[in-house]
């Protein structure tokens, strides 16, 4: 009898055992179904700003003027702006896309136009749920010329390859455009053109507010000047020298001002010869 009631007594511990472990599975995968399979709230977005100059690994910066995707056609189009210093110049740069969802995909990846800095690049055959895409820029040189002490750097085919940046588009904030298609060069150029246009307008209305803004202070700095002289008529000796010791810096930031509104007044000048030759190219090829 006694064996019977211990025979029982550990099937209702084994049953008990069993029944906690379960409890116990179900609430940590209630807990950590979040972190494990990741909630689109909970996930940072991975969406690198546009019209903001990124560094490209100290060859100069960067500047992602457009990245637009188009869900129907399953395609990307990544508008760059490259300020291209001396370490940049004549060395192909190349783009490589890769998928988050599907990381060992390899992704079309084309140059549809290139002028200078001016790159647009198309990506195809985005799947439909890429979740990231990844951009990665390369340049490119020959084995002869001196390679750099840098990690990201390796040999290709005789050439040197060295990563300049990895930028990133997140599908929950990436632009759509339902129009969006691969376009010929020459719309390419008109576009780069009329952008360029945009930016040295952009350019001249900044420096416009800087000159009238410079106009303002030097105001209000004669106006103060003629303050102190009556002023100074009837100070005494000491207060005499304080007066004038604020007169001399009065004047030298006038000087200041002044060689800056001359400084933006021949930029100006720049810009307008620049406008015309960008709107006569563009009215060029446009014809």
């Amino acid at each position: 009898m006694k064996k019977q009631t211990n025979v029982v007594r550990e099937g209702t511990s084994k049953m008990y055992l069993i029944g906690l472990g379960t409890m116990t599975a179900a609430l940590l995968f209630f807990l950590c179904s979040g972190f494990v399979f990741g909630s689109q709230n909970q996930v940072n977005v991975q969406q690198t700003p546009l019209n903001e100059q990124l560094n490209l690994s100290g060859s100069g910066e960067m500047i992602i003027e457009e990245w637009t995707y188009n869900p129907n056609r399953q395609l990307m189009v990544v508008t760059l702006n490259i300020d291209k210093s001396t370490d940049l110049l004549g060395d192909p740069l190349t783009f490589i896309a890769q998928e988050k969802a599907n990381s060992q995909r390899k992704v079309p990846t084309t140059i549809e136009y290139h002028d200078e800095g001016q790159y647009v690049i198309s990506i195809q055959d985005v799947s439909p749920s890429f979740e990231v895409m990844a951009l990665d820029v390369h340049k490119h040189k020959e084995k002869d010329e001196e390679l750099l002490d840098d990690p990201q750097q390796e040999m290709k085919g005789g050439e040197e390859v060295k990563e300049l940046a990895r930028i990133y588009a997140d599908q929950r904030k990436v632009k759509t455009d339902s129009t969006l298609t691969i376009q010929t060069e020459q719309e390419y150029e008109i576009a780069a053109l009329s952008r360029d246009i945009k930016g040295a307008k952009q350019t001249m209305q900044d420096k416009e507010k800087q000159i009238q803004r410079i106009e303002q202070k030097l105001h209000d700095i004669d106006q103060e000047l003629v303050e102190l002289e009556s002023k100074r008529l009837y100070e005494t000796g000491e207060e005499k020298e304080q007066t004038n010791a604020r007169i001399r810096q009065l004047e030298n930031e006038k000087d200041q001002l002044n060689r800056e509104a001359t400084e933006n007044e021949t930029t100006i000048q720049t810009i307008q010869k620049k406008l015309t030759m960008l709107k006569e190219k563009r009215d060029m090829i446009d014809r």
